[in-house]
């Protein structure tokens, strides 16, 4: 088969406190057939700190091992995308669901394009905007934390596209819930599609 034609991986990266991922990202499995969940288990709070680039890493092998990719991020999974992104790896498609990253993150060209998806009500990735303001703290996580999953992405950058649906979106997790996942999937999955037909 030529390499133009193969399907690319799809790939789910889960947030940070999650133990189970089935029950978050993992729900993406029921309109996306052969989606790949990349658990790397639950973190604590200081765990993101000093595990994301580890993390990190194993994502980039994963992505390098194949010629297309799609991402689906949920939270701190698209910081660890991101990272992964910046060491090198190739992500065709990423897809950040509620991110917890910093609302002008300057994205890698590695990164083919970008969608967004963020609310207002999203409190968990305004707490993360605070934590990356804390002076010491900030040094860690740098670039990363922050409220794009409550404020969208700005900034000028034209691979990025802002799904802000705070209409339907009452919290940080509330897109992977069942109905809106039913209401917002078919939307999605054609504008993925889009790249790749």
């Amino acid at each position: 088969m030529n390499a133009n034609n193969q399907k690319p991986i799809e790939i789910g990266v889960h947030g940070f406190n999650v133990k189970n991922p089935e029950k978050t990202i993992g729900r993406l499995r029921n309109y996306i057939k052969d989606l790949y969940m990349f658990n790397y288990g639950w973190l604590g709070l200081f765990g993101v700190l000093f595990k994301n680039k580890k993390i990190a890493k194993k994502l980039k092998r994963l992505l390098d091992a194949h010629e297309k990719s799609i991402v689906y991020a949920h939270s701190n999974g698209s910081a660890i995308a991101v990272k992964a992104a910046r060491m090198g790896a190739k992500i065709d498609t990423l897809v950040c669901i509620n991110p917890a990253l910093n609302v002008k993150t300057k994205f890698p060209d590695t990164i083919g394009r970008i969608l967004v998806i963020s609310t207002k009500h999203d409190k968990a990735t305004e707490y993360a905007r605070f934590f990356d303001s804390i002076p010491l703290v900030e040094l860690l996580v740098t670039d990363e934390w922050g409220a794009m999953g409550s404020r969208g992405y700005i900034g000028d950058d034209e691979r990025v596209t802002n799904w802000r649906l705070h209409d339907d979106l009452d919290g940080h997790s509330d897109f992977l819930t069942f109905d809106d996942l039913d209401q917002h999937m078919p939307h999605l999955k054609q504008w993925v599609s889009n790249r790749f037909n």
